[in-house]
């Protein structure tokens, strides 16, 4: 199978309520674990209210070729730019294999 991880960094400028930001993070991770069935939480950074750090996770199943899990990831982070808050300033990703 393949495992699909990522963190992404978003930079909500000039926002000083860490209430809002979490509402806001919260808001979004839902969003994303409902439209594409991945794991989606703030993983660093959590008093800072002008940074935003997410961590992401999808397991793959081993019968999808590797463009097509390429392809699926592009498109959570495609829609997470669209979508997101705040700006993104950091989005990194890759494919774990993992039991073969």
């Amino acid at each position: 199978m393949l495992i699909g991880v990522g963190r992404i960094v978003l930079d909500f400028y000039n926002n000083d309520n860490v209430a809002l930001k979490r509402r806001q993070l919260d808001e979004l991770c839902q969003e994303l674990r409902k439209k594409f069935n991945i794991s989606a939480l703030e993983v660093a950074d959590f008093e800072d209210p002008e940074r935003c750090v997410i961590g992401i996770s999808a397991v793959i199943p081993e019968n999808w070729k590797t463009v097509s899990a390429n392809t699926f990831m592009e498109k959570v982070f495609k829609t997470l730019d669209e979508t997101a808050f705040a700006r993104v300033t950091v989005e990194d990703w890759d494919l774990l294999s993992f039991g073969d």
